[in-house]
């Protein structure tokens, strides 16, 4: 398989748009408030993008690691970015997928929010499209003006923190049914290890491109 070169996170690698946790971040660690959630990632963020050059690559990556990991439900994605042969996998190749697709989201938050050139965040209202789920509407206005409108779904965790599962591009292009659909194939094909394999591919190829 080769991965969509627009990654994890398509806004990421369309905008291009930058070790300490954002004071914003320590007041949503009781993840009761998704609108809170979101305002701190993207605190954290513009912090990593303004300091990038200061930290390289290495180190945004573990700036970025706990706030992705506190915000993001990377085993539910999983399972749903995967579908159903999920079901069939081992506890081990099930152990080592979550691993794996968890380095790969962060990489590619560190690779792609790498400098500041003006951009901002911006995070506006919180519906409730179903019961147990939230849907928080942001924008990230680029250097020019031009907003790109970024959604989360979230719905709450195990331990009943409210957690991202879903990324929305302009509003309606689910992130989950598009990696699903570029995963199926190798998924298909050659079971968990192919997909492994696949995801540790495009993590050395992101490190590795030019830049980061």
């Amino acid at each position: 398989m080769t991965l969509n070169r627009r990654g994890f996170i398509v806004a990421a690698a369309m905008l291009a748009i930058g070790s300490s946790i954002s004071p914003s971040f320590a007041a949503a660690q009781a993840g009761d408030d998704p609108k809170a959630t979101v305002q701190a990632f993207y605190d954290t963020l513009q912090d990593a993008m303004k300091r990038g050059d200061e930290l390289g690559f290495d180190g945004r990556y573990e700036m970025l690691k706990p706030v992705i990991q506190h915000t993001f439900d990377v085993p539910v994605m999983a399972k749903i970015a995967i579908g159903s042969e999920w079901t069939v996998f081992s506890a081990d190749e099930k152990e080592r997928m979550l691993d794996a697709f968890n380095r790969y989201m962060v990489t590619t938050y560190a690779a792609r929010f790498k400098s500041y050139k003006g951009q901002r965040f911006e995070v506006g209202e919180v519906k409730q499209p179903a019961e147990n789920r939230s849907l928080v509407e942001t924008k990230i206005v680029r250097s020019n003006g031009d907003p790109v409108a970024l959604n989360y779904l979230f719905r709450p965790s195990e331990d009943g923190s409210w957690k991202i599962i879903d990324v929305y591009l302009s509003g309606a292009i689910s992130e989950m049914a598009r990696m699903r659909s570029d995963f199926s194939a190798t998924v298909t094909g050659g079971g968990a290890n192919a997909l492994i394999a696949a995801l540790e591919k495009k993590i050395v190829e992101i490190k590795n491109e030019p830049g980061r």
